[in-house]
């Protein structure tokens, strides 16, 4: 039976920017009954050997090699797809996607069957039934190796390591729950084999919400009962700016592989490690190699649970195989003696992607050094993605809910708001994430003097978490400190309540992250509705949060919704004078964030506003 076959929209995205003739390997998930959902895509080189089967490890467990993509009219394509089709395990029908270059118009999708392609309807998977009908696990691991420090030895003790975990002496907890999956089978809560990843998500939803509100009730001296609800995966284990459901799962070691040795200690959950201790025997002259595994991997909901511990260990074994290529790399490029670099596991999730993808650097290799450049540039190359901005820093690796140290402010408050209701209007919006910063957060009563300051911080935030810079976002006497040291400000500045504008916002982003910006002026708040094919471009091009400040008030403006034939426009707003707790609903429907009309804006006042510019780095 052929491939019901579905591409992602984002996938279609990707395929609209490529504007050069190439070829490259597509990359999807199988799910239900033969429906192939096309994920992703990589650009192969035109010399040398080809790159997928480098690139499918960086890929979650399930996400696998389908087929391939032919752009205009590449002949690479031709000569590739022999060599691609034999490794496509997935299916036995591999597709081929035709794409004219720049343009989605013409695309034909075609499945491999009796020797010959035949062309094939297909269905876009939006990204709201993305998130709906898919899910991802996280998991650590801690592993250890021994080895000699050459390739070779590298190489086979970490196939030797492989095969411990693929052994079937692991187990697997699921977080928050006593939802144990071994090689036998899966038990625990009412889910067995025959359970739905569906039906896990659902238990494990319930268990944090009845663990917190019997957290409540012991706080209110349990004298009212609370009935138990479910709570969101995404807002729990979830990754900053990404709306995926995500399943955190704890590893164990298993004394024997029967189903029912599983918990040794009784059944609680707590008692059980939260990772496990595996190595390869050791001998003399032996390096020990300490590997902390953090692997992903992509599951739909309406999967079966007994195939969850097959795609668990290849998850770990993707992520082995990616330290693998970085510690070989590493050896055989060295001019110097050998040392082996411990790798370490990033995982990113690219807006463009609609997925995960897991990189691995070594420690005491920084970003800035050349072979780390190279990588980078060749994943950006791979991808094909400009190699204008970062995507694959360290810096822009994904910030999970679970693992924050502290509160952070609420990120992409934007998300979910009634559309602006300009007809024919098209939006304009900040690309990428940023925390939404306002008076009295951090314990700071800045109240009637703080919102400038608020909405840089609100700015820095996007560069921090687009991976522009490592640096925290600043304090407000930070900033004040700054504008003194410069000699813009008296002494006595710190420590004051004295606001600033957009001239001082503009040189603290120079300051603190190396960020030029660009200033402009309106007279009148009734101008500031003519800057809106500005600021469209300011949004398609830059994607920064601006800054527009007025009078004795500053506000972040994070986008706006346009219709060039009428020159009607709304501006979306982030207001800092946020005076409440970090509720999203209240922040959305009592306005302080919102779409705002050309009326907003004083027209008594002028207005600054400060247009920070991405600097040109990758």
């Amino acid at each position: 039976m052929l491939p019901k076959l579905k591409i992602s929209a984002f996938l279609l995205k990707r395929l609209e920017r490529i504007k050069q003739q190439c070829s490259g390997c597509l990359f999807g998930v199988l799910y239900g009954e033969g429906t192939l959902l096309l994920m992703g895509f990589n650009v192969e080189s035109t010399i040398g050997h080809l790159n997928y089967e480098q690139i499918q490890f960086k890929f979650p467990a399930e996400l696998d090699l389908c087929g391939l993509v032919k752009f205009g009219d590449c002949t690479d394509a031709e000569a590739h797809i022999n060599d691609i089709l034999k490794d496509v395990d997935i299916t036995d029908n591999p597709i081929l996607l035709q794409c004219e270059l720049g343009t989605l118009v013409g695309m034909r999708a075609s499945v491999f069957i009796h020797s010959k392609f035949e062309e094939v309807p297909y269905e876009v998977m939006e990204a709201e039934q993305l998130y709906r009908d898919f899910c991802f696990t996280k998991l650590k691991c801690s592993l250890e190796l021994y080895t000699h420090q050459t390739v070779e030895a590298v190489r086979r003790e970490m196939h030797t390591l492989r095969k411990l975990v693929s052994g079937g002496s692991l187990a697997f907890c699921l977080e928050s729950t006593k939802i144990y999956v071994t090689s036998g089978g899966a038990q625990g809560q009412g889910i067995t084999n025959e359970s739905l990843i569906n039906n896990v998500l659902n238990a494990v939803s319930k268990a944090i919400s009845s663990a917190d509100e019997n957290h409540e009730n012991i706080e209110k001296g349990g004298k009212k009962k609370v009935q138990s609800s479910s709570v969101s995966l995404a807002n729990v284990f979830g990754a900053l700016g990404c709306a995926y459901d995500i399943l955190r799962i704890n590893v164990l070691r298993c004394k024997t592989r029967e189903r029912n040795a599983i918990d040794s200690t009784g059944g609680s959950n707590q008692a059980a490690p939260p990772a496990v201790a595996m190595c390869v025997k050791r001998e003399e002259e032996k390096v020990c190699m300490p590997l902390e595994v953090e692997a992903m991997a992509m599951l739909c909901k309406s999967t079966r649970v007994s195939r969850l511990y097959d795609i668990l260990i290849e998850s770990i074994c993707r992520s082995l195989r990616l330290f693998e290529q970085s510690m070989v790399e590493r050896l055989e490029n060295s001019t110097e003696t050998p040392q082996l670099l411990r790798p370490s596991g990033y995982h990113f999730f690219p807006q463009e992607f609609g997925h995960f993808l897991s990189c691995s650097y070594l420690d005491g290799v920084s970003d800035d050094e050349t072979s780390v450049q190279d990588k980078r540039k060749k994943l950006h190359r791979h991808f094909g993605l400009p190699v204008t901005r970062p995507y694959f820093r360290r810096a822009n690796h994904c910030l999970f809910y679970d693992e924050l140290s502290t509160p952070s402010p609420l990120v992409n408050t934007h998300i979910g708001l009634r559309p602006s209701g300009i007809t024919d209007g098209r939006q304009y919006l900040v690309q990428g994430n940023y925390h939404y910063y306002h008076y009295l957060q951090q314990q700071m009563q800045d109240k009637g003097w703080g919102c400038a300051y608020r909405s840089l911080q609100t700015i820095c935030s996007w560069f921090l978490l687009q991976g522009y810079t490592e640096k925290p976002v600043p304090t407000h006497r930070e900033i004040q400190k700054y504008l003194v040291n410069i000699g813009d400000k008296q002494p006595s500045f710190v420590g004051s309540t004295q606001w600033i504008g957009s001239t001082e916002v503009s040189m603290c982003l120079q300051g603190f992250l190396n960020v030029d910006s660009r200033i402009q002026h309106v007279t009148s708040g009734a101008e500031v509705a003519n800057l809106a094919s500005d600021l469209a471009m300011h949004f398609q091009t830059q994607g920064t949060p601006i800054m527009i400040g007025g009078g004795v008030l500053a506000h972040t403006i994070i986008g706006i919704d346009y219709c060039s034939q009428t020159g009607k426009v709304k501006f979306l707003i982030l207001d800092p004078h946020y005076t409440g707790a970090d509720d999203l609903h209240t922040i959305q429907t009592k306005g302080w964030c919102g779409w705002k009309g050309g009326d907003f804006w004083d027209k008594k006042s002028y207005y600054n506003l400060c247009m920070p510019q991405r600097p040109i780095i990758f």
